[in-house]
């Protein structure tokens, strides 16, 4: 069998790179957004400095976010941290609080692990400039305090990519629509892998490709259905 070349259109995270470095491929990472993160609101945090918090976060990015200001926004020993990643929680886990990790994606439980948990503690979902709006209905449902903050924003970038691949992974549809205004086409022969929904139905609506979804989708999970679905299709 030959050894494939991916391109894969994200930053890894060490976990999920050193993971895919082990197998008989080779690839390339190349995100195609750009992210800004927002200052914090000191006014806002301020009025949440003798509270207990439950911190939700769905993103990597939020994830950073919360890392990198956590003394200016009052992060205290008493807070607890809910989010639906390995790759996430690989980030809040240097914090040495409390993670409680869900199902990717599954609103439900998350919401679920937060509310059975809330003792009047103030809910804070830290997001981007792409809101979960399911997040927010699910919240909104449950009598708890609960605010959304705006805490980073995704810009695409344009870059051509030179290379033939044997397979393209996408992570969101941004990264595909970016990925195709920047002049880039994809191999018609190749395989396209998608890690969400959303992802996979602009993939079918703008690539030529056979397109598979994914049954999983945090970041190794979905690597390793990417690399065993080639091998599937290529015996």
């Amino acid at each position: 069998m030959k050894t494939p070349v991916l391109f894969i259109g994200e930053k890894l995270s060490a976990v999920t790179r050193q993971w895919l470095q082990k197998q008989h491929v080779q690839f390339i990472e190349e995100p195609f957004l750009r992210t800004e993160y927002r200052k914090p609101n000191l006014a806002f945090f301020g009025t949440m400095t003798n509270t207990r918090k439950q911190w939700v976060i769905t993103s990597v990015y939020a994830a950073h976010w919360l890392f990198r200001f956590q003394e200016q926004i009052g992060l205290t020993p008493n807070d607890r941290l809910y989010c639906w990643s390995e790759y996430q929680a690989e980030v809040l886990n240097q914090l040495n609080l409390p993670v409680v990790i869900s199902s990717y994606s599954h609103i439900s439980e998350l919401v679920e692990n937060v509310t059975e948990q809330n003792q009047g503690d103030s809910v804070v979902f830290l997001h981007g400039d792409k809101l979960h709006n399911e997040i927010s209905l699910a919240f909104s449902h449950h009598s708890v305090q609960f605010s959304e903050i705006e805490v980073y924003k995704n810009t695409p970038i344009e870059k051509f990519i030179n290379g033939i691949f044997d397979a393209y992974l996408f992570f969101s549809p941004m990264s595909i629509d970016s990925f195709k205004a920047s002049g880039n086409f994809t191999n018609p022969n190749s395989l396209v892998l998608a890690n969400e929904n959303s992802t996979a139905r602009e993939a079918w609506r703008v690539l030529d490709n056979k397109v598979y979804l994914s049954p999983q989708q945090e970041e190794l999970s979905f690597i390793q259905y990417s690399v065993e679905r080639w091998k599937l299709e290529n015996k």
